[in-house]
């Protein structure tokens, strides 16, 4: 079995703060780098506008040969750290390249992501906004942007290098006469808010509670937290926001009642399409859910044509179903299709297999054989 993102202590909703342990070993510095390289190459071509940022020196740098894979070399992270440093007139002392939403330009870090956090299903429940990846690279004293909040819950993962996050849990130790910058996040529709004149040393001994991650470990805080970061060297890191509407929202996750056969009743996806507003039709929130959320990237290969005589189940991503007027709705990886109510019974007995588990296809079940396997739910066998 692949391991997953969610250590088990943060299902508890009283715990506003942590560090924690991950096990995804698939999940590594090479998988994450290639998925920003991609989303540079989607923003250098003008088909995506909030993909990624670079800031040197608290400026925002335009120019798309300054970033990662802008030159058409091949470089590491820390080789194009630090020729991004070498190339500023004396020493940059504020390099990050961050990338949002990275699981929407690179197919294997989406279903990477959605197998590591299958466990949110059963555990924790959905958000009421999406989940969102990042990628941070960079060095620097402090958060560009400074002391802030969001509307998210954060798994921050740190991959390589070193990350200190400064945390405050309410607003009390704000002093009094502080700005207070109110913003809307361009994605999640959700509010954030920014101390823009106010340094971290100036706050940072009132009622902080700093946590230090080693590499290969996670920091995790809910929403509403105030928090800024700094990079004692040069860092990696993973971030994967679960927006939750607001901070300090009365309800902000559902439980999702999957039942061990994997069926979403229908009743339940029009309460979570109410709840989240995140999908027009009972098919749209299946397929969702099926994403932990997430919004990803449609498979790369064309749909395969010849039907496997057996197929294994190569991932814990979640396999969903529910009943549509006489067939059946079935979801995997973000995607739905619709298929013949005769291929239940061998749905649900693929829903029970272990990861690597065969379980052979019956003339009935060929097109939804092919289709789980198109959508890297199986192997053909």
């Amino acid at each position: 079995m692949r391991g997953t993102l969610i250590n088990p202590t943060i299902s508890d909703r009283n715990v506003n703060w942590m560090v924690c342990d991950w096990d995804l070993a698939e999940l590594d510095q090479n998988l994450v780098w290639q998925a920003g390289l991609a989303a540079a190459r989607m923003r250098a071509s003008g088909e995506f506008t909030d993909a990624l940022k670079l800031l040197v020196n608290g400026s925002f740098v335009a120019d798309p040969a300054a970033w990662p894979g802008g030159t058409g070399a091949t470089e590491t992270p820390w080789e194009w750290l630090d020729r991004t440093v070498r190339s500023v007139d004396g020493e940059a002392d504020a390099v990050l390249y961050y990338a949002r939403g990275l699981q929407e330009y690179h197919r294997g870090l989406f279903e990477v992501l959605v197998g590591g956090l299958a466990p949110l299903l059963t555990t924790v429940g959905l958000p009421r906004g999406y989940i969102e990846s990042e990628l941070f690279l960079g060095r620097y004293s402090a958060t560009p942007g400074g002391i802030h909040r969001e509307g998210c819950t954060n798994l921050h993962m740190v991959l390589q290098g070193k990350k200190v996050m400064h945390l405050w849990n309410t607003s009390d130790w704000i002093p009094e006469g502080t700005d207070v910058r109110a913003d809307t996040d361009p994605l999640g529709n959700v509010e954030e808010e920014y101390l823009p004149d106010l340094a971290k040393a100036d706050v940072e001994h009132l009622t902080t509670t700093t946590l230090r991650p080693s590499a290969g470990q996670a920091m995790f805080w809910r929403s509403g937290i105030w928090h800024v970061g700094d990079t004692p060297e040069p860092s990696l890191s993973f971030n994967v926001a679960m927006y939750t509407g607001s901070f300090n929202n009365p309800r902000p996750w559902s439980d999702v009642p999957v039942g061990t056969d994997g069926q979403l009743r229908r009743a339940w996806l029009a309460e979570y399409r109410e709840f989240a507003g995140l999908a027009e039709t009972d098919a749209e929130a299946l397929a969702l859910v099926s994403a932990i959320g997430m919004r990803g990237i449609a498979p790369q290969d064309p749909e395969p044509q010849q039907t496997p005589a057996a197929i294994r189940r190569r991932t814990p991503a979640p396999l969903l179903w529910t009943h549509d007027d006489g067939a059946l709705l079935v979801a995997t990886h973000g995607a739905v299709r619709r298929f013949p109510a005769e291929t239940l019974d061998w749905l649900v007995g693929l829903v029970g297999c272990s990861v690597d588990e065969a379980r052979e296809v019956p003339a009935e079940a060929g097109d939804l054989a092919r289709w789980l396997t198109w959508q890297s739910f199986a192997d053909a066998v």
